[in-house]
């Protein structure tokens, strides 16, 4: 009885490597992804449309780009035709309006809607935030601590801003504008270069993502936000922007802060996956002295 058992089960195992095929695996069907966003007070730019490309294929820019398509922009009864942006550095390749003096208008309903040459519509909504101001803003100059473990001689810095009614979250964004020069922006200028701010977090052994990243964010539920010394990697030059995200904004930069990923539940366009949002922000330029020659 046991060698009829396994004689059979040798006959199902040879059956099944040899006497049926596998099918092959489907071939991969590209999806059509959006990444589009209007800041108040600034031109119509930098709306992309894509396609997804399969995961054993490396990512390019070009490839994906998608530039024969209809793509508008609707708002108080305007529709506006935007243009393909595609020279340069194909990372930055999008549609966008020429017409640079047409702002992002605030408390504005925005329609976008494209069309694309193999039949698909594409469309989506968002309500730009009012303008909003700081309360107290950063300093011109900050000096970092001489404890660069400690950071004992230095406590955090306010900064606090007008409230902007409906926004859940505010985003915090901390820029370096110049990572390589610094002694050219002191007075009198010499020739001193820039380098990294030596913090706990720096992990220069596996070189993350999080150390060669020239900005930080953070998304708070309130108007005041601790500056400290851990949110800086290089000296010099910087930026501080707080953003007032609309619903379909608050949720895409939340998910980056989860590893880039992207969940097609919360995409906020019709007819494909992706984003369409908007926001206002304030801004302001610091620089950061070193705290060793």
């Amino acid at each position: 009885m046991k060698k009829l058992i396994l004689i059979n089960l040798l006959s199902v195992l040879i059956f099944g490597l040899f006497g049926c095929e596998e099918k092959p695996p489907a071939d991969y069907i590209p999806q059509y992804y959006v990444e589009a966003f209007l800041i108040v007070d600034e031109p119509i730019d930098g709306i992309r449309l894509m396609r997804t490309q399969p995961l054993n294929d490396k990512f390019d820019f070009a490839k994906a780009f998608v530039r024969n398509a209809d793509v508008y922009i609707k708002f108080n009864q305007n529709k506006i035709k935007l243009v393909p942006k595609d020279t340069g550095d194909s990372k930055n390749w999008c549609y966008f309006l020429p017409d640079t003096s047409l702002k992002v208008q605030p408390n504005t309903t925005y329609d976008l809607e494209i069309k694309t040459q193999d039949g698909v519509v594409i469309t989506s909504t968002t309500i730009t935030p009012e303008r909003f101001d700081w309360v107290s803003p950063p300093p011109d100059t900050i000096y970092y601590p001489k404890d660069s473990v400690n950071f004992s001689d230095q406590k955090p810095i306010p900064l606090r801003w007008k409230s902007v009614k409906g926004t859940l979250y505010y985003i915090v964004s901390t820029i370096c504008l110049d990572t390589l020069e610094y002694g050219i922006y002191l007075t009198p200028p010499n020739s001193e270069k820039n380098r990294r701010v030596y913090n706990p977090f720096d992990d220069r052994r596996s070189k993350s993502r999080y150390y060669y990243d020239v900005s930080n964010f953070d998304a708070i539920p309130n108007t005041e936000y601790p500056l400290t010394m851990l949110l800086f990697k290089w000296f010099g030059r910087h930026k501080i922007v707080v953003y007032a995200p609309d619903f379909n904004y608050l949720r895409w930069v939340l998910q980056q802060f989860r590893g880039n990923q992207i969940n097609p539940l919360l995409s906020s366009v019709n007819g494909a996956i992706g984003v369409f949002g908007s926001a206002s922000k304030i801004e302001k330029e610091i620089f950061l002295v070193k705290n060793q020659p």
